[in-house]
């Protein structure tokens, strides 16, 4: 079973109210290229003790559908997972734990661990570097105070730098990472992450670029000239600040980065929305589970 990429919010709730019809979509895609058990490697199976369950016919092992995904020992309804990832994946300000708790009538604490799941799943590949033409920049979250404009060195800020891929005069792909500090060790790892060698990139005249020239020879530099000369970039860093007061309020920095790679899961597929939800979906499906303790490790 295939998710309509046409799907409205009431036609997907409705398709998805049922805990069997979710159960049967995470089955097609978990087993879509062929079933293999997990604890002896046999390619052959029966019915399971519960429907959509697969039971390995050499050594029996039964396995749910959910079992080794981040659907694993959920602690509320599949149905109201399927709900909350659309809430969370294309809501057009995404949605927060408080907000989703109160509308499925959940704890905090229970809608908070599985949107730091989505979160986790969210977390971008590395494998389609930008290229042609990218600018890059630094920024700063955090309330501006006197004195302390520009690149300052307070530590209640949190600094994050951002690239922004240009096509045909407007904004592709984009990514971002929270930095310590404004020295180039610290500002060239979305270089050698996230940017193409052969990519034609762009930043502002700051002394910390320099020495990434030499791994990257097509960067050039520029006076940013209050932002004037990065406008669409300048935009997005705009946005990504108004879209974390507006949804989130305040964020603590042990997660601003998962934060930050929601926002750019979303923005990186604005123009393909339509397949968003099934994306998200088969992304949790294809990763391992994980409990409470390794996420609040995993962010520390």
């Amino acid at each position: 079973m295939k998710i309509d990429k046409r799907l409205s919010r009431s036609v997907f709730v409705a398709k998805f109210s049922e805990e069997d019809a979710c159960y049967e979509y995470l089955s097609d895609v978990k087993w879509e290229c062929g079933y293999s058990c997990k604890r002896c490697n046999h390619a052959k199976f029966c019915s399971g003790k519960k429907r959509h369950n697969r039971r390995c016919v050499k050594c029996g092992y039964d396995e749910s559908p959910t079992a080794g995904t981040m659907f694993h020992k959920l602690k509320i309804p599949l149905s109201k997972a399927f709900e909350m990832l659309y809430e969370i994946s294309t809501s057009k300000k995404g949605a927060n734990s408080i907000w989703l708790a109160e509308r499925f009538g959940l704890q905090q604490k229970t809608t908070w661990l599985f949107r730091q799941k989505v979160q986790h799943a969210m977390k971008s590949s590395c494998n389609f570097p930008l290229i042609e033409e990218v600018h890059v920049d630094e920024f700063e979250i955090g309330t501006p105070k006197k004195g302390q404009q520009g690149r300052s060195h307070s530590e209640e800020k949190m600094r994050v730098v951002i690239a922004l891929e240009y096509r045909n005069g407007k904004a592709g792909r984009g990514y971002a990472k929270v930095i310590e500090d404004y020295s180039s060790d610290s500002l060239k790892d979305i270089f050698e992450v996230h940017i193409d060698k052969n990519a034609s990139i762009t930043t502002d005249k700051w002394s910390g670029y320099s020495p990434i020239k030499k791994e990257f020879p097509n960067l050039t530099q520029l006076f940013s000239d209050n932002g004037k000369n990065f406008k669409m970039l300048h935009i997005q860093i705009r946005n990504l600040k108004n879209w974390l007061r507006g949804v989130h309020s305040y964020c603590n920095k042990v997660f601003l980065d998962k934060y930050i790679q929601e926002y750019f899961y979303r923005f990186n597929r604005r123009n393909h929305r339509e397949y968003i939800v099934e994306n998200i979906i088969t992304r949790m499906i294809k990763q391992l589970p994980l409990t409470f303790s390794q996420l609040k490790i995993s962010a520390i």
